[in-house]
């Protein structure tokens, strides 16, 4: 009799909730659920469960709502039914509904008081309360929370993150900064750090200098004094100290190079950053998820822009399928190749569509063109473009393509440590890239400890280069000591040239006294057959790249694989590029402490990124805005290309 009475509490309790009445009256105490009441799911239950985790993960929210319902419903007196109603309520949370949050959360911690998980209901609790504006209450429940959550790092870093914009918001900085403090220890990745570090600044923004001076006296660790140093250097700046601030912000990163501050610094350094500027032209539209593409649609680059244009339409695709509630749009412009047309499309992606930021130009020119109007308008460029002299440092300008220094040093590293090398020969085509990379070549060698013995170049569009290969034996001879045993004096020799080159280069070689010599090259190979043109001649030869379609990588197969079913062939570096150029847009612009509504806060959240694993990289910002990433290294062995690196 009992049980029965009990299960019909529970069924009118469970009706209550699921049908969006008022909050739940506490139900008399002999019906509350005791531990030794929630034993384990049914098989069901579990299976039910999985169905609505998919449904979330794959972006379809509407669908996992019904199944969550129905095991709370079915299967009540279970951890799956608890599950159920936490899913429920932080789904309403993460909607900013708090009234409906709450019924589900203030039921869930009643009726099952022993859940597993309990404090994650009750942090989401707190998030709730803190929506519908009850401050003091969440200020009464933090503590409590946090002591009971010792050991569980998620809940005390999200606490910390929550209780930081409680306090901040409620004009109280000094309890603010101190919750940001404790929650450090808590942080366990570069992202998790980078959000309480974007929240102490936000704290700390408006605070006076007394304030500042009186949590800088409560002694904080050196990595949260360094909020308050800059602080304190902003606070000299607005007083009119203009050279007391410079030399603060100098000497605070010079002893904190890699503090989420320097980014801030560096940004303000030239007086046209992020921290020092306010954007010139308040009336300039902005459409805060709207992405900007400057790219060739007509002329001989076209086919490249295109090929931007799938990579970004793809990403687009499925950012929106996972982020229902935050869709992306993109707006694509012609660039062409000349100066005044990209700087014109980029106008009209600025003053017309609103965009947040822009991917592209692809050439040096056009990027060197559209620089000075992207740090008017203060809109961010992610560039699809080689660092380059020519192009002027500009805060809003962050290149996102490949960097030929950084590919390179991969190379030669991996001839130094892994395979012994310490002389190398460079062979190049007399051109602009064949010189900037002989030079690069040249420095890392050098960098690395290595030994250049000899830097030869020849003519565009030769066919023989039995000349230049003499020479450069020759000159490689003359700069190591005689053995009496002739044989090639260096042990890799650098080919910074096209597939098509490299195919007649590399037969010629051992006609030409150039025999055992490892042939190493750059990102070109990896845009032709290397292997069927060159043959045997380019065995065991090595190059690397930021993208290889026939990776190991999960993500990097399935991207390959939707490709080729959409596009009938496989996907270059460019898709791939522009492919995690958005999803590098959509981390900027969400995943943060705070959702960037403006380009400054955008911009600051890019340069915070690290270690974000893309299709054709990982990916992390230093702080002066240079993008550091990793190159994979293949290598011809038995006629195949193997990959030998991560």
């Amino acid at each position: 009799m009992i049980k029965d009475t009990f299960s019909c509490c529970m069924c009118l309790l469970l009706m209550t909730v699921l049908m969006g009445c008022g909050p739940v009256s506490p139900a008399p105490e002999e019906f509350s659920p005791s531990p030794s009441m929630m034993g384990t799911s049914p098989k069901q239950a579990e299976a039910l469960l999985k169905q609505a985790e998919d449904a979330e993960r794959a972006g379809r929210i509407d669908a996992a709502i019904p199944i969550w319902e129905k095991v709370a419903q079915n299967y009540p007196n279970t951890p799956a039914a608890a599950r159920s109603f936490y899913r429920l309520g932080k789904l309403y949370v993460d909607r900013n509904q708090p009234d409906k949050a709450l019924q589900y959360l203030d039921y869930l911690l009643y009726a099952y008081p022993r859940w597993e998980e309990g404090n994650l209901a009750r942090l989401e609790r707190l998030r709730a309360m803190n929506l519908a504006g009850r401050k003091k209450q969440i200020m009464k429940e933090a503590i409590p929370l946090w002591e009971a959550s010792r050991g569980n790092p998620e809940i005390l870093f999200r606490l910390s993150l929550l209780m930081a914009d409680v306090y901040r918001s409620d004009g109280e900085p000094e309890t603010a900064f101190e919750w940001v403090s404790a929650g450090l220890s808590s942080a366990r990745t570069p992202d998790e750090r980078n959000a309480l570090a974007q929240t102490a600044m936000e704290v700390l923004k408006d605070a006076n200098e007394g304030t500042v001076q009186k949590l800088y006296k409560k002694n904080p660790s050196p990595f949260m004094a360094a909020f308050l140093e800059y602080r304190l250097a902003q606070i000299e700046s607005e007083k009119g100290r203009s050279d007391r601030a410079r030399e603060r912000m100098e000497e605070l990163l010079r002893r904190n190079p890699q503090h989420p501050v320097a980014s801030e610094i560096h940004l303000s350094k030239r007086g046209t950053g992020v921290a020092a500027t306010p954007a010139i032209t308040p009336s300039t539209p902005l459409n805060p998820n709207r992405i900007g593409c400057l790219v060739p649609l007509n002329g001989p680059y076209a086919k490249y822009g295109r090929l931007v244009v799938r990579g970004i339409s793809m990403a687009i695709e499925d950012w929106n399928a996972t982020h229902p509630d935050r869709q992306l749009s993109v707006v694509v412009k012609d660039a062409q190749t000349e100066p005044e047309l990209a700087v014109k499309s980029l106008e009209e992606l600025v003053n017309q569509e609103g965009v947040m930021a822009v991917i592209g130009p692809l050439g040096a020119q056009s990027t060197k063109a559209v620089s000075p109007v992207a740090g008017k308008y203060h809109v961010p460029i992610l560039t699809l473009t080689h660092r380059d002299e020519e192009i002027p440092e500009n805060p809003f300008v962050i290149h996102v393509f490949l960097d030929n220094r950084d590919l390179v040093k991969a190379l030669v590293r991996y001839c130094r440590e892994k395979l012994g090398y310490s002389r190398f020969a460079t062979l190049y085509p007399d051109d602009r890239y064949g010189q900037k990379l002989s030079k690069v070549f040249a420095d890392v060698v050098q960098e690395l400890g290595g030994n250049l013995l000899a830097s030869v170049s020849y003519k565009e569009k030769s066919t023989d280069f039995k000349e230049p290969i003499q020479k450069l034996v020759n000159i490689a001879k003359k700069n190591v000591p005689p053995t009496g045993v002739e044989s090639t004096p260096f042990e890799a020799l650098f080919l910074p040239d096209q597939v098509s080159n490299v195919s007649l280069i590399a037969p010629q070689l051992p006609y030409n006294n150039v025999v055992g010599a490892t042939l190493l090259g750059t990102n070109l190979w990896g845009e032709a057959p290397l292997v069927e043109v060159g043959g045997v001649y380019v065995e065991q030869a090595v190059f690397a790249v930021a993208f290889f379609a026939d990776s190991r990588k999960p993500q990097v197969q399935d991207f390959k694989t939707r490709y080729e079913a959409a596009y009938q062939t496989a996907p270059s570096y460019l898709e791939a590029q522009a492919y995690d150029a958005v999803m590098l847009f959509g981390r900027a612009r969400f995943d943060s402490s705070s959702a960037s509504a403006d380009r400054s806060t955008f911009l600051r959240n890019l340069l915070q990124i690290k270690q974000y694993e893309g299709i054709a990289g990982n990916y992390s910002f230093s702080p002066d805005g240079s993008l550091a990433r990793d190159y994979q290294l293949l290598q011809v062995q038995n006629g195949q290309l193997i990959q030998i690196s991560r």
